[in-house]
């Protein structure tokens, strides 16, 4: 087994499994919806993996342009934000679970799947042990606006990663990290799953 068919076990049944029953259960209404004041709604949640996917991925991994960026995205999601979403206040979640566009969101997160699925295709153990650069963390945290705002120690909190690291956190415990938040947005908004 290489590298890519074990990221692939795990990164299938997300999309495959998990992510796939939100969106196919849960009524676009309730994705909208925070069932309570200190929580997220499905909506922001889905938009937020898919930002850290991509941006994660494309521009940490494989140093390429992020699906954004392409066909787009933004003007279709109805969202003039570029950023992955952390420390969105609640004011700004409940902002962009009115305005964005669900189908698009939806295409967007195939879209960003169909991307990573290319990328992980031929990855070695060699093409994941480079250190990330600084100068690269700083252009795409703050130059290509992946992160909200400009504080020089996010720069901190990604020195000394190897691209490995950043496949595996923004690819699998990241999203799922989420899946599980938004389980418990889907059972306080009373979505029974079978």
């Amino acid at each position: 087994m290489d590298i890519s068919q074990l990221f692939l076990q795990r990164y299938t049944v997300l999309y495959d499994f998990w992510l796939a029953d939100f969106w196919n259960l849960v009524p676009e209404e309730l994705m909208r919806q925070r069932p309570h004041p200190r929580v997220n709604s499905i909506a922001w949640v889905m938009w937020h993996l898919t930002r850290v996917e991509d941006g994660g991925l494309n521009r940490f991994v494989a140093n390429r342009p992020q699906v954004l960026d392409e066909d787009d995205w933004l003007k279709r999601l109805n969202l003039p934000w570029r950023h992955n979403g952390n420390g969105m206040g609640f004011v700004e979640v409940d902002g962009l679970s009115k305005r964005v566009d669900m189908q698009a969101l939806h295409g967007y997160s195939m879209a960003v799947h169909q991307r990573t699925l290319e990328i992980t295709k031929n990855l070695t153990m060699d093409s994941l042990a480079p250190i990330m650069e600084v100068e690269d963390l700083r252009k795409i945290l703050f130059e290509e606006g992946w992160a909200r705002t400009a504080d020089p120690a996010l720069v901190d909190n990604y020195r000394g990663w190897t691209k490995g690291k950043c496949l595996l956190k923004f690819g699998l415990t990241h999203p799922y990290q989420h899946v599980g938040e938004m389980g418990v947005i889907s059972s306080l908004l009373g979505v029974e799953f079978e």
